[in-house]
């Protein structure tokens, strides 16, 4: 999938390329955005897409913000005011400006909200520019030929192609952009199917370097062995993967993935797909999340490869999050007389988190159907808010005006909490068991199904 950026920005000057760790600098200004909170986000590792932060800071009374850190490969990174995502590529010894667009995010829907909208611009060698420019010749050319590349499967047009890309950027000389370009043009190949998946395999991964943090790479990896491992083992090997997972054994997983001779012969490659496969069976009532869990855990431990384990205990820890059974994200955070509370202070009943803001109107909006679900469920539910942001006492003298004696917790800004429970709107839901553990995670909306997800929950809690 190309990714296409939704910005605009200015090359300023040539970076070299780099081997370690080197200082990035990142300024920029949000107008009306007042102390929030601007963070830098990557993936963890480009398979597991397990997120991180690795830089933060707060904007100032005039919106504006700066910081500076030290980063060793380029990377797809996010520049995250509050909840809202903007996708950038990041490069050591780059820097970066940043002017954010204002906020429109109260407008319309929750489910309406635009990522984060930015002009940029950027001192880095060319990156962000050339990445652009690719993703808008690729893009604009797939569009125009359509019928040639899916239904005709002209690979004349993908020659074509090419040589537009090789004209345009002959100059470039950047491992990532052009590795960037490689798995682009090979997703073409694959998609008008004039080449057959195994022969992509062949050509493009099997005994061929890896590219971590490539998003393209990574990005075409996971579309392409999704199809492969169906193909490949699915007609004759199904029920021994199931057995396999179900028993938790890394060594009958193994064994299917070693009857094909191109996974064989590339032990890295064949860990990856191996990963892949396995964390795409959590959840799947056929497999088993234990074994699942078993089988992860085992690679590991027992990969020779660093970077592969360091992978596994991605999958392990994304999977896991918030995951039902799993505890409740700890949390030591007010309420208005200063008292201190936890999500284990909730015990004993089923407990629904509403993480919301005090100017959300969507948020206010649904108190109602909240004050109708608690009547119902009476002491079998508890309700409690979660204010984001600034004045969470007008929440708490609104629910005392309807004589509603909900716990108000005061989150203030602790951004920290909203990554802990998965916060990307407000209003979020999340459903709590009798023993601070996660039920749902988020559940649905107060004016959709929140309430059969309760009812649900209270049901197997007192079977």
């Amino acid at each position: 999938m190309n990714k296409s950026l939704i910005y605009f920005f200015t090359l300023l000057i040539v970076a070299p390329v780099v081997l370690f760790a080197q200082k990035v600098t990142i300024s920029g200004q949000a107008k009306g955005r007042v102390f929030e909170q601007i963070r830098v986000k990557v993936y963890a590792d480009q398979f597991s897409h397990l997120k991180k932060t690795i830089a933060q800071t707060l904007t100032d009374e005039e919106g504006n913000f700066s910081l500076s850190f030290n980063y060793n490969k380029t990377n797809y990174a996010w520049l995250s005011v509050e909840l809202l995502d903007g996708e950038f590529y990041l490069k050591p010894g780059a820097s970066y400006r940043f002017d954010v667009f204002p906020d429109t995010s109260k407008k319309g829907s929750v489910y309406d909200q635009l990522p984060l909208q930015f002009n940029m611009v950027a001192s880095d060698g060319g990156l962000n520019e050339n990445l652009q420019q690719f993703n808008v010749l690729y893009n604009t050319f797939v569009v125009s030929h359509f019928d040639e590349i899916y239904r005709n499967r002209d690979l004349a047009v993908i020659f074509q192609l090419r040589k537009k890309v090789e004209e345009q950027f002959a100059g470039v000389d950047n491992l990532y952009f052009n590795t960037y370009v490689k798995y682009s043009m090979a997703q073409l190949e694959w998609v008008s199917k004039k080449k057959s998946t195994k022969t992509i395999v062949k050509e493009y991964f099997a005994n061929k370097p890896v590219y971590y943090n490539n998003i393209q790479y990574t990005d075409f990896f996971h579309a392409v062995f999704k199809e492969y491992v169906v193909r490949q083992f699915y007609g004759r090997y199904f029920n021994q993967l199931v057995e396999a997972v179900r028993a938790g054994s890394l060594s009958g997983f193994k064994a299917v993935f070693l009857k094909d001779s191109l996974l064989a012969g590339d032990k890295k490659l064949m860990e990856l797909v191996m990963m892949q496969t396995v964390a795409g069976y959590y959840g799947n009532p056929d497999f088993s999340k234990e074994g699942v869990l078993k089988i992860l855990k085992q690679i590991k431990k027992q990969s020779n490869n660093k970077l592969n384990a360091k992978i596994a205990g991605n999958y392990i820890l994304r999977l896991t999050h918030l995951s039902s059974g799993t505890p409740a994200p700890d949390f030591q955070l007010p309420v208005s007389s200063g008292k201190m509370l936890s999500p284990k202070d909730f015990m004993g009943q089923v407990v629904i988190f509403d993480f919301m803001k005090a100017d959300c109107h969507v948020c206010l909006a649904h108190l109602d159907f909240l004050k109708d679900l608690a009547s119902r469920m009476g002491n079998k539910l508890k309700i409690v808010m979660l204010v984001y942001g600034s004045h969470p006492e007008k929440i708490t003298l609104l629910l005392k005006k309807q004589n509603l004696d909900w716990p108000v917790i005061y989150v203030g800004k602790r951004i920290d909490v909203l990554d802990a429970y998965e916060v990307k709107i407000f209003p979020t839901y999340i459903i709590l068991n009798p023993d601070a553990t996660i039920a749902i995670a988020p559940a649905s909306m107060a004016d959709e199904n929140l309430e059969n997800e309760v009812k649900h929950v209270i049901k197997v809690n007192h079977q």
